[in-house]
């Protein structure tokens, strides 16, 4: 239900309006009509819910955002009126903590933004690390998949020292990032309550260019710059580069051990706030790269944020990606004899029922009837990028390339069907969606999928982990199975399961998704009472449907047979060196079967 509320304003200081405190109740929509008529920011804060807010001109939507995590939120939009034109701004919870659901907002427009400066003593952050570990300790069924309890005791007593000598949020942040990578689930999530960015200075203080880490070499990612694109950087300020890959990988989680996506993804994700957090902000940046077989030096200035937002946001490597992610799904001709089904994620349904299944299921049937009446003989499933989503779907895709019935998983547990430490727990989008508002709504869907008790642990019903049978048409050709550091969830889960039971030759990098195991199904977040800070991790232990294969250890990713490598030229040209060698060894197959025939 949509309410538009009276909002009483009052004029404060320089020209700046404010808003005194309004009650929002989860279903409802605020709405607020600018009242400046000049370039500045409007500023949203809530007491106890995660706002999002969303800016309308003449009735349509320009500009959404979400960028607090935090249940104390703070949104900040700028936005440059036209002459003429109306405007609305409409503010609505996202999600709450169990035990307060009305939320004071209050409204604020204004020509700058103050840096948050949240004042927290050391016993604070001691509280909160505990009121962390306790948390995990009761809730998360993977905390002691990978590490032992002598080695999470461990850690947590050096931990409880930084907590107590952390001097601000960034500080503590660290201390317990570094714990939640530790445990080894890229479900994991730690964030702060409000973007990295809404702390740091509005000066222009960041960093002049982009970066990419390319199989470990960070190479400068911006066009139109001193540095030459593709550059090898060596260091930034004197910090080596494999120390800012090291530095950074600690705020992004993957399953077990797997780094490459660790690694990696600060780069794409982490450079608009993260890098600051760790690297701080400059007045000049001391650049030492390395071009054409020489190392050369330059000092350039820091630039704005919003000036590093549009190099971030424009950087050359996002050619490629654009490309390939243009489609949840696609079916190609790729060659001779050889067509590629890509699927960038199964978040498109959500579940059988969905009208999308239905269309993705005749999709899958269409794509079948081109195999068979075409005689083809290599088939390219394609899971860059996927990040996971709906099993149903992933299952269907399956059914299309296994003769052997399979099942989701061998078994999966949780340590409760009782939400532990409700106090804490924040109601998120997901619930909400789901029409679930409180805990009674988790119980009773925890309940009703893991019912059985067995020492100690509550196990997934078996109706709802049932045989699932090949489909009556499967393909019987070569199999090429390509995967990236993003494939994670439900897409890391399917191609467990082609590694593990087709002929798929795989290609790419070790994905950030469990081979084995993984912990999945339900996520919960939590918040931690002091900070604000939210932490998360999905509650279901799954043992995967999957083979014990020698080049497949305990804590890896799926691991390709074929690891790809990207030279610097690639980098400039952005080619699909993936698709490359998926053709080339397809066409290796083909010169083969030609030969062994003639014999």
């Amino acid at each position: 239900m949509t309410k538009a509320f009276i909002i009483p304003l009052f004029l404060l200081v320089n020209s700046v309006y404010g808003q005194t405190e309004t009650e929002l109740k989860p279903g409802d929509t605020l709405k607020y009509s600018p009242k400046s008529h000049k370039p500045g920011w409007i500023i949203v804060q809530s007491n106890n819910a995660n706002v999002a807010a969303a800016l309308f001109m003449e009735g349509e939507k320009i500009k959404e955002q979400d960028d607090s995590r935090g249940i104390k939120s703070v949104e900040r939009l700028f936005y440059t009126p036209e002459k003429g034109k109306k405007y609305e701004l409409k503010v609505w919870a996202k999600s709450y903590v169990e035990k307060a659901k009305p939320s004071k907002i209050s409204i604020t427009e204004s020509k700058t933004v103050p840096v948050l400066n949240m004042q927290f003593t050391s016993t604070q952050f001691v509280e909160d690390l505990r009121a962390f570990r306790s948390i995990r300790e009761k809730a998360n069924s993977g905390l002691y998949v990978y590490r032992s309890r002598q080695q999470i005791d461990s850690l947590y007593q050096k931990a409880e020292e930084e907590a107590f000598n952390s001097k601000n949020i960034f500080d503590f942040y660290k201390v317990i990032a570094k714990i939640t990578g530790f445990e080894g689930s890229c479900h994991n999530y730690t964030d702060l309550p409000n973007h990295a960015s809404y702390y740091l200075t509005q000066k222009p203080e960041y960093l002049p260019i982009t970066l990419k880490n390319v199989d470990g070499r960070l190479l400068q990612d911006s066009k139109d710059n001193k540095v030459p694109l593709a550059a090898e950087i060596i260091s930034i300020n004197g910090i080596a580069a494999k120390e800012m890959i090291s530095r950074f990988s600690q705020y992004y989680f993957s399953d077990g051990y797997s780094m490459p996506y660790k690694e990696i993804t600060g780069f794409e994700r982490g450079m608009l706030d993260k890098f600051y957090i760790e690297f701080g902000t400059h007045k000049q940046y001391i650049i030492r790269y390395q071009w054409q077989g020489q190392v050369h030096e330059v000092t350039l200035p820091g630039i704005s944020l919003e000036a590093f937002k549009k190099l971030q946001e424009s950087r050359h490597s996002l050619t490629l990606d654009k490309k390939l992610m243009t489609e949840k799904y696609s079916f190609t001709k790729e060659g001779d004899n050889v067509y590629r089904l890509s699927v960038r994620g199964f978040d498109f349904a959500t579940g059988k029922e969905d009208p999308a299944y239905k269309k993705f299921s005749i999709f899958l049937e269409q794509m079948m009837d081109t195999l068979e009446h075409k005689k083809i003989g290599h088939l390219i499933i394609d899971l860059r990028g996927n990040t996971g989503g709906t099993g149903a779907l992933y299952e269907k895709v399956f059914t299309y390339l296994t003769p052997k019935p399979f099942r989701d998983s061998h078994y999966a547990y949780t340590w409760f069907n009782e939400v532990p430490m409700e106090e804490k727990l924040v109601i998120t989008p997901l619930f909400l969606s789901n029409g679930v508002k409180d805990k009674q709504g988790i119980n009773a869907y925890l309940k009703q999928l893991y019912p059985k008790q067995v020492q100690g642990k509550y196990y997934w019903a078996d109706d709802k982990n049932p045989s699932i049978l090949p489909n009556e048409r499967t393909f019987k050709g070569q199999l090429y199975l390509l995967v990236d550091q993003r494939v994670a969830s439900a897409a890391s889960h399917l191609a467990s399961l082609i590694k593990s039971y087709t002929n798929a030759i795989v290609i790419g990098k070790e994905t950030v998704g469990g081979y084995y195991e993984h912990n999945g199904h339900l996520p919960l977040v939590y918040e931690l009472p002091n900070t604000g800070i939210q932490t998360g991790f999905s509650i279901v232990h799954v043992i995967q449907d999957a083979q014990n294969l020698p080049d497949q250890k305990k804590g890896q990713g799926i691991i390709p047979h074929y690891e790809i490598q990207s030279s610097q030229q690639e980098f400039l040209d952005q080619s699909d060196v993936y698709l490359k060698k998926a053709l080339e060894l397809q066409k290796q197959n083909n010169q083969y079967n030609k030969m062994t025939s003639k014999d």
